[in-house]
């Protein structure tokens, strides 16, 4: 899936994207024919979306799951999610059996590499944690909010600790709560690597169910990671400027933890990423979102200096 061969495989932050005259004349021709229309259409349904979500919202309990008319809007608001991610180019299929939510109430997603991976959360219309900035976010963050998102800061301890209470609270709850999905190595890469995870989604102590997301992609344009010349809007547009994108949502059969696991979150996160490491077939990478940031920042300063 990386286009830089001669690159260790075990580099899970190093992206370079190769293209062929041919490449770029397919990409072109996408640009001109098809970009416009799918443009025109996501951003109409993205627009509904927002609204959907704007009349849902009106005297919403957020303490509570939605349920009445709101849910059908709900469902609604996902589709036109769908529909947005196909204009993208993205042909989502899904394998596996997926639990039901007295099976496993949680859903653990890795490798996570793009901010392309939100597909997941569509197909499957669970809720997420998500940065307490998205909630402003133009036509987005109201659709977030109707989603049933957790909000949380990274910078305040008390909004962590808030946010993990609320985790174990709906996980927990007798109420009619979705599956929650989480993205528990809590940066990207170019998944050559499975990340350290997170025991967020793990503290409850409640059966999990791992979710592979694999791109099936001749190149790599949908990495947004550490060790890329190519930015955001670059990222983007290679990903929509292909003909189709595919994508395989594989669910691993769910994860029953031990007593010792329920008693200790990052014990059972590590047993989970061990075993979604061997179904992908890649190596785990124990360095935290904070290793990396510094990793980096040390080489992009020297590179200035």
């Amino acid at each position: 899936e990386n286009d830089a061969s001669n690159k260790p495989a075990a580099d899970p932050f190093y992206v370079r994207l190769l293209f062929t005259p041919l490449d770029y004349i397919k990409m072109a021709f996408v640009f001109i024919i098809l970009v416009p229309i799918r443009f025109v259409v996501a951003l109409t349904a993205l627009t509904m979306a927002w609204a959907v979500s704007c009349i849902g919202l009106i005297n919403i309990d957020q303490s509570v799951p939605i349920s009445g008319w709101r849910k059908p809007l709900q469902k609604v608001s996902a589709f036109l999610g769908r529909v947005c991610c196909r204009c993208c180019g993205f042909s989502v299929t899904m394998t596996g059996t997926r639990a039901t939510k007295s099976e496993a109430p949680v859903l653990v997603a890795a490798p996570h590499s793009s901010f392309f991976d939100a597909l997941a959360i569509f197909w499957t219309e669970c809720f997420i944690v998500n940065r307490e900035e998205n909630k402003n976010l133009l036509l987005i963050g109201k659709c977030v909010q109707f989603a049933q998102a957790i909000f949380v800061s990274r910078e305040r301890k008390e909004s962590r600790e808030e946010c993990k209470e609320e985790i174990k609270r709906r996980v927990n709850s007798e109420e009619n709560w979705d599956q929650f999905m989480i993205f528990p190595e809590g940066t990207t890469s170019n998944r050559q690597a499975l990340m350290s995870f997170k025991p967020g989604g793990f503290l409850p102590g409640k059966p999990v169910q791992p979710v592979l997301i694999k791109y099936h992609l001749k190149h790599d344009t949908v990495s947004w990671t550490w060790d890329q010349p190519h930015g955001f809007i670059s990222c983007f547009l290679y990903t929509i400027c292909q003909m189709v994108n595919k994508v395989e949502l594989e669910f691993l059969p769910p994860y029953e933890p031990s007593e010792p696991e329920q008693m200790d979150p990052m014990l059972f996160a590590n047993n989970v990423r061990q075993e979604m490491a061997e179904a992908l077939g890649v190596p785990m990478c124990d360095m935290t979102f904070e290793d990396i940031k510094n990793k980096y920042s040390t080489k992009k300063t020297k590179k200035e200096n």
